[in-house]
């Protein structure tokens, strides 16, 4: 096979009249190329790191929320927990009794005409 004159192993490469200029733009073209794939980075590195803050943010306040409500929540668990003790004792059953029903099985109230206080008889198998 016979090649083409001019199109040998020394075409493939151009020639180069000033090699200190093209040096000096081949380095001037590296460094912009290196500069703007830095800034791309430094750029997607910010507005993910802006978008971490933010939302930790949020999870901060989220947290407070939280911990208030817990606060709540335990205050009243200890307050029926409290409650269920003192439904152990019979003489505070019975003053629920009064306070809710007025009254219980077996009593009679009788309410004195003119004050708002009320006495009870227990009434013993009459």
């Amino acid at each position: 096979m016979k090649m083409k004159r001019g199109i040998g192993k020394m075409a493939k490469y151009r020639v180069i009249r000033n090699k200190k200029a093209y040096l000096k733009r081949r380095s001037l073209r590296r460094f912009l190329t290196l500069i703007t794939l830095m800034s791309i980075f430094l750029y997607a590195a910010h507005v993910i790191y802006t978008n971490r803050m933010y939302r930790l943010d949020e999870m901060k306040e989220a947290l407070v929320l939280y911990q208030e409500k817990y606060e709540e929540v335990m205050l009243r668990q200890g307050f029926y927990e409290n409650q269920m003790i003192r439904l152990e004792d019979e003489d505070y059953v019975a003053m629920l009794a009064r306070e809710h029903l007025r009254s219980l099985p077996h009593e009679i109230v009788f309410r004195i005409m003119g004050s708002e206080a009320t006495a009870t008889n227990e009434d013993d198998e009459n």
